[in-house]
């Protein structure tokens, strides 16, 4: 079906509803004669007659009428469709589907939902979290968000929060007897929990620099994970040191809870937004990323 098909049908439904050639060819900027051929073709094509003419009435036949009934309904769904893609290729609306690490709920998404939702009532927002760093293009994400270590270089990278600390904690009842580290390789002798990639299945190396100095440390311990939150309770439970967002674990320091070490190594880090762009951005993603970037801090 090509578009003078659709534009046949699109007659047909329409001296169906009008019940006139000549009301039917003035809507749609043609003459009758111009009309009375198109419906004329279209009956040829479909091998029957779908209008019964007088000089005075126009009235469907029986299979103008059957045709009518299936042809009707589907004009309107691909109207529907029309519409609505033109609509999310210029208007901020639509569905925005983003993939991040549970840990950036907290930090992105939570702090400015209701005020994004509130100045964008057209956009919605499907957010799947996974640590896992997936194929956005292939998955259907408009984006995805994840730290500066893991970006792979065919995506395009926008910051959304700079700047970020991490810690390194244990719990006052781990430290009793045991010397708080003033340098990152004393952690080789101590309990530490790891940060296994779910991707890969290696352990995320701790890194730490001062000054000029940059280090890498492959920390041992009884307890290896994926899951921040359990990150946290074994740190928590005195199973030795982990390795933390300060906004995590900064309750914890602040009631006793957790001791810090180690604060002038850890290095800052950064969450960045990033999508695949064959074509350009869409708008309801620009709308987030600029509304990201002004109200996170």
């Amino acid at each position: 079906m090509n578009g003078s098909d659709l534009s046949h049908l699109s007659l047909f439904v329409l001296v169906a509803q009008e019940q006139s050639f000549t009301a039917a060819a003035q809507a749609l900027g043609m003459s009758n004669s111009a009309a009375s051929y198109v419906i004329r073709q279209l009956e040829k094509q479909v091998g029957t007659k779908l209008f019964n003419r007088t000089t005075r009435s126009v009235s469907l036949t029986e299979a103008g009428h059957a045709f009518l009934i299936r042809v009707q309904p589907l004009l309107e769904q691909l109207n529907l469709a029309f519409s609505e893609i033109g609509r999310a290729s210029s208007d901020t609306a639509g569905t925005l589907r983003l993939n991040v690490p549970p840990s950036a709920i907290s930090l992105v998404i939570s702090p400015i939902l209701r005020d994004f939702l509130a100045a964008y009532p057209d956009i919605n927002i499907d957010v799947i979290a996974e640590n896992s760093l997936v194929d956005i293009a292939s998955k259907g994400y408009d984006a995805g968000i994840r730290y500066d270590n893991v970006l792979t270089q065919d995506m395009v990278a926008i910051p959304l929060v700079t700047n970020m600390r991490f810690c390194i904690v244990a719990s006052p009842a781990y430290l009793e007897g045991r010397a708080i580290p003033a340098h990152p390789r004393e952690l080789l002798g101590h309990e530490c929990t790891n940060y296994r990639s779910a991707d890969t299945n290696a352990l995320y190396r701790w890194e730490f620099e001062k000054g000029d100095e940059r280090i890498r440390i492959a920390v041992a311990g009884r307890i290896a994970t994926n899951d921040n939150d359990l990150l946290l309770q074994s740190a928590l439970d005195g199973f030795g040191f982990s390795y933390l967002q300060h906004r995590t674990a900064a309750p914890h320091i602040q009631a006793g809870r957790l001791v810090s070490a180690l604060d002038d190594w850890v290095p800052r880090t950064a969450l960045y937004l990033y999508y695949y762009n064959p074509g350009g951005m869409p708008r309801k993603l620009r709308a987030f990323i600029d509304f990201a970037r002004a109200h996170l801090k």
